[in-house]
């Protein structure tokens, strides 16, 4: 089986490149099958591994290179970049002739099933489906989610053969009824083996410094967590247009020895393995793998219980805690409570090692694999 993944770039440290390449490595490894990367961007240094068994073929869009000049090479890269883009998908398409094209819904989500072929077409869904509508904060942002999501969903996803969800609360929230979309979840993507010891003194969260993450709410909760437990510290990795924000918060609440800003690190799981709680407070996921890949490393894990993701992921009270989200105090009560109870800790360590195994990466190509033979099957008696 031929299978085409696009996607805008592998050299950027985010999760959709990060899940992308763990699935097609996986994927080039399955008997009969073949398995190519079209991408936009491969501009800079290869941040995730990618098997040599992965064709890469790089279309050299190159979407944002020139935006810093001036608003008309935006422009240039929202219009005439999108053309070219098109056009060299096209071209390839034409010259691999694949089984299945896989879309991960960046720059080409809205163009691909208008392209001319017998393949089938998947999307993949890495976002809240209201993505656009959380993030908005301005009636120029609203309007600009409102034509996003009319072109989105209205007019382009509806000429895909399947579209894939990551969690069973987004397919029951925003797609009930709608008999294309199916639940695969990400996979880990961390090597089992190596689990924590869960004696350091330290929380760990990792996540971009954006609004969505909600890093200034952890902070908050953090300090009270810090005047009952004043030995144990907050190690944030990721970077992001908040750093500053955050950083003065930190500095007001007098937290500089006790909550740091990592940056980007590229041994993320490395870092797990030396922390014993994971925290995540974001306002809204699409997955949160960064909750799976804590608990594969025998991590007990507590979060706010956002759209979408950590209830499909955390059983709350077994193998990590599930908070009402925005709730600071409810929050530093359940990071205390696992700094305090050694033998809890350790209890929920092991029941997320035990759990996460839903998430390995042999059972989530098995998944696609039947997705793409029962989308083929289907397609081959239209």
């Amino acid at each position: 089986m031929r299978i085409v993944y696009c996607i805008d770039s592998i050299n950027n440290v985010g999760g959709i490149q990060q899940v992308t390449a763990v699935k097609a490595n996986a994927l080039a490894e399955v008997p009969g099958n073949e398995v190519w990367m079209l991408v936009a961007d491969n501009s800079g240094k290869r941040v995730f591994e990618v098997s040599p068994k992965v064709r890469i073929v790089n279309l050299g869009v190159d979407y944002y290179k020139d935006d810093w000049k001036s608003r008309w090479n935006v422009l240039k890269g929202i219009f005439l970049k999108r053309w070219l883009h098109r056009k060299r998908v096209t071209e390839a398409l034409k010259t691999i002739d694949p089984d299945v094209l896989v879309s991960v819904g960046q720059s080409e989500k809205n163009f691909l099933p208008r392209i001319k072929g017998k393949w089938l077409r998947i999307r993949e869904i890495h976002y809240l489906k209201d993505y656009r509508w959380k993030a908005a904060s301005s009636l120029f942002d609203k309007m600009l989610a409102l034509a996003g999501d009319l072109r989105d969903y209205v007019f382009s996803i509806k000429k895909y053969d399947s579209i894939v969800v990551l969690t069973e609360e987004d397919k029951e929230s925003n797609w009930k009824g709608n008999p294309k979309v199916v639940v695969i979840p990400n996979p880990v993507n961390v090597k089992r083996g190596i689990c924590s010891k869960l004696d350091a003194k330290r929380v760990i969260a990792v996540g971009r410094l954006v609004p969505q993450k909600n890093f200034a709410s952890l902070i908050n909760s953090f300090r009270k967590v810090s005047m009952k437990h004043p030995d144990w510290c907050l190690d944030i990795y990721g970077e992001g247009p908040e750093r500053e924000m955050l950083q003065r918060l930190i500095s007001e609440l007098s937290l500089d020895d006790k909550v740091r800003l990592n940056g980007n690190s590229h041994r993320v799981s490395g870092e797990m393995v030396d922390s014993s709680i994971l925290a995540m407070t974001s306002r809204f996921e699409g997955f949160g793998v960064v909750l799976i890949e804590a608990m594969s490393v025998g991590l007990p894990v507590v979060s706010y219980a956002c759209p979408c993701g950590p209830k499909d992921i955390i059983t709350d009270g077994i193998d990590g805690f599930l908070i009402p989200p925005g709730n600071e105090d409810v929050l530093a009560e359940r990071l205390c409570e696992l700094i305090e109870d050694e033998s809890k800790r350790e209890s929920m360590g092991k029941a997320a090692l035990a759990s996460v195994g839903r998430f390995d990466i042999d059972r989530i190509v098995q998944l696609w694999m039947d997705l793409f033979r029962k989308d083929e099957d289907s397609h081959s008696h239209i």
